[in-house]
């Protein structure tokens, strides 16, 4: 027992040995001279640096690649995000009128693009394009290089290909990152691309200055040639433009595009592509058509597409409701329209012309007098014509067709004269145009006035429409009463709130232009409304049919209802408010009614051929600022109409009003309202459905019935064609 724990102390107290010694024994295992520890030592740190470098550029790889879009649409076809092809807007004879765009682009196929071109982007753009994968590590090393030096990056060492996928997928921006995104995509796409299909779709996307995008483009707009047809000179010069479209513009800086057009065709030359011969002949063929080039591409320049921005900017907001702006701005869309540019145009230029005329003469300068001017085919809904103000700007895009809501007068009248017609009541009925009074909810009493205070005592159905007369008119009203008003005027187009009280035989209900266009057209088109209707079809960039629209209708009142609201609104151009304005100028059957709100605020005038509807609203934007005295819709919104019509009238074959069945015509004493004898002094000719006509006879002026030759020329005394100046106001303004 002794024994043992002298042993475990001798163990724990064992002297240590001597440095030297440990020394000693470490150079038996382990010696840092050696040649096996320094060939080990250098593949371990070559190991783990390699390693680290793999690790990193795995993870920088993944984690682009991570963010990188998807090749499918490039891949399959050229898909409408990348390419922005535009819109192109047409008129109803198939005329280019607009085109919605973020710029301009024509697609071609590569066969049709010129040898020059393609030897020029790539003697310029990428000499080894046809040796390459998709990157040029010569040309990435010297930009790497020149950026190192100058401590940013100014150069970028791109391909074609990296330049494509570039500008199809990435930014602009000038980081590691983009750049690092930018050879991955490049190196992908070379693998699924053919260099014909990359160079093709290269050609078509390059930017290539003033809102030009691809060769076909570019070529049509600085040459007015396509690209198959250009010459050396000019693909040199278009290969030029890429690498700084701005600094090489032909319209901004001639000179430097010569210089430029110089060092392209020597580059051609230097690599083959072309002879010493043909860069001298190309470049005194440039300098001889350079400044007759640049002032044609200057002129396009300065000229948007587009016929007129109110109807086209009517369709742009139809096609982004039902599309949205992606499809619009890119789709590559084909839109044809409703629009007759020679309506368009007269209509224009006719609104125009009368505005700055009122506008010159009115004393109020503070604000300008605007108008609208819609122009309808009843039979179809197609809108031909479209003004919206005196001018669309970039400060004034205001359409007064769609957003002007105002009170339309007496222009809504013949709602309720055709709520009567279709009520038992006939163009012979009597009513009652004398002062009452109405007592309003609140109390009030209400007393309505004619103009000037006249009241005519007893007057026809077919006078009180004539002449306006806001009296027997509200009479008319309370009778059939403003219910049935405000649903028929519903069911003629109307979309706006109406309410259902005697107001409204005074036009106290707000509507558009387009509204109350819309709902005339019934009486030009035998009882049947038609929505109006601004694309007629739309085809995608495929040229396939992804849209059709046909005419929408729907009868809503009978044939003869709409043949006597015809005629009664006949009187008003032939005898009526609008007789002067238009009388029988037109040569034509014309029907309409003017309407003029209180104070002259608002005038208006909406008249009919069977051919087509037009509305003409003028005012102030501001509501409730008066025209001044006598500015009524026959002084100031007839004559426009008139002088449109004058204008386009060539253009539509003569027509008259259909007469349907179940209509009849009676020979009339208009006083009486009954069957004319020979002993009436007036008599009249008038219109009847069938069943509603008089049967008695005139017993004021007892007698005879007049002859069959009076019958046929039976007629109201005309008022002389002039009117004298002082009694203008009385003739036109009895609305």
């Amino acid at each position: 027992m002794f024994r043992r724990r002298r042993r475990r102390l001798y163990q724990r107290y064992v002297p240590v040995k001597p440095l030297s010694a440990l020394k000693k024994r470490f150079k038996l295992g382990l010696d840092l001279k050696s040649p096996n520890f320094l060939t080990k030592l250098i593949i371990l740190s070559g190991l783990f640096a390699f390693l680290a470098f793999a690790g990193t550029t795995t993870g920088i790889i993944v984690g682009f690649s991570s963010s990188m879009p998807d090749l499918t649409p490039i891949l399959e076809t050229e898909g409408m995000e990348y390419w922005e092809l535009p819109t192109k807007v047409f008129s109803q004879n198939d005329e280019l009128i607009c085109v919605f765009s973020v710029g301009r682009r024509e697609m071609i196929k590569l066969y049709d693009v010129p040898k020059n071109l393609i030897n020029a982007v790539i003697a310029t753009e990428d000499v080894d394009f046809h040796k390459h994968r998709g990157i040029n590590p010569k040309g990435i090393l010297r930009a790497f290089v020149v950026n190192i030096v100058s401590r940013k990056i100014s150069q970028g060492g791109s391909t074609i290909t990296q330049q494509l996928v570039k500008n199809l997928f990435l930014t602009q921006e000038r980081t590691y990152r983009r750049k690092i995104q930018e050879i991955i995509l490049a190196l992908m796409v070379e693998k699924k691309l053919t260099k014909d299909e990359i160079m093709e779709r290269y050609l078509n996307k390059i930017y290539l200055g003033h809102g030009n995008y691809g060769v076909e483009s570019a070529a049509l707009f600085y040459f007015d040639k396509h690209v198959k047809d250009l010459s050396l000179a000019q693909c040199a010069m278009l290969a030029g433009i890429p690498c700084s479209p701005s600094h090489f513009s032909p319209i901004s800086y001639p000179d430097a595009v010569a210089e430029r057009q110089s060092f392209v065709l020597k580059r051609m030359e230097k690599e083959g592509f072309a002879s010493p011969e043909q860069t001298a002949a190309a470049k005194e063929e440039f300098r001889n058509q350079l400044s007759v080039m640049s002032k044609k591409a200057f002129a396009k320049a300065c000229t948007t597409i587009n016929v007129s921005p109110y109807f086209t900017e009517y369709t742009r907001r139809i096609l982004s409701k039902e599309y949205g702006d992606n499809a619009i701005y890119k789709g590559g869309l084909k839109v044809y329209t409703t629009m007759d540019i020679a309506m368009q145009k007269a209509a224009e230029s006719v609104l125009s012309k009368a505005l700055d005329d009122l506008n010159k003469s009115m004393t109020n300068k503070s604000s300008r007098i605007e108008g609208a001017l819609v122009a309808i085919e009843p039979s179809t809904g197609h809108i031909k014509a479209m003004v919206g103000g005196s001018g669309f700007s970039k400060y004034n895009q205001v359409n007064r067709v769609i957003q002007a809501h105002r009170q339309p007068g007496s222009s809504f009248k013949p709602f309720i004269y055709a709520t009567a017609i279709d009520s038992g009541f006939t163009p012979c009925s009597l009513l009652d145009d004398s002062p009452v009074k109405y007592r309003g909810t609140d109390g009030k009493e209400w007393e309505p006035q004619n103009y000037e205070n006249e009241f005519q005592g007893i007057v026809n159905l077919r006078e009180a429409l004539e002449k306006s007369i806001n009296v027997a008119s509200i009479r008319l009203l309370e009778k059939v009463t403003p219910r049935k008003v405000v649903s028929y005027a519903h069911r003629l187009g109307i979309k706006s709130y109406i309410s259902p009280d005697l107001s409204i035989a005074l036009g106290t209900a707000e509507v558009t232009p387009l509204e109350i266009a819309t709902a005339y057209t019934p009486f030009a088109n035998q009882g049947i409304r038609t929505e109006p209707i601004t694309i007629r079809c739309i085809k995608d960039k495929e040229d396939v049919v992804i849209k059709e629209t046909m005419p929408q209708e729907e009868r809503v009142i009978s044939p003869q209802t709409a043949y006597i609201m015809t005629s009664l609104m006949k009187g008003v151009v032939e005898r009526g408010t609008a007789r002067n304005a238009i009388g029988s100028r037109l040569g034509r059957e014309v029907a309409g009614k003017t309407g003029t709100t209180n104070d002259y605020v608002d005038a208006w005038f909406i008249g009919y051929t069977p051919q087509l509807v037009v509305c003409v609203w003028i005012g102030y934007d501001k509501g409730q600022i008066p025209l001044g005295h006598g500015m009524a819709g026959g002084v100031v919104a007839a004559p426009i109409w008139r002088d449109f019509m004058l204008k386009i009238i060539h253009k539509i074959p003569p027509a008259s009003f259909p007469k349907p069945e179940g209509v009849v015509t009676a020979c009339i004493d208009p006083a009486t309202g009954l069957l004319a004898t020979k002993n009436c002094p007036w008599m009249r000719n008038e219109h009847f459905i069938k069943g509603t006509e008089p049967v008695k006879y005139c017993t004021t002026h007892a007698g005879p019935p007049p002859q069959d030759n009076q019958k046929q020329n039976a007629t109201e005394p005309q008022p002389e064609e002039e009117v004298i100046e002082e009694d203008i106001d009385k003739v036109m303004l009895e609305e």
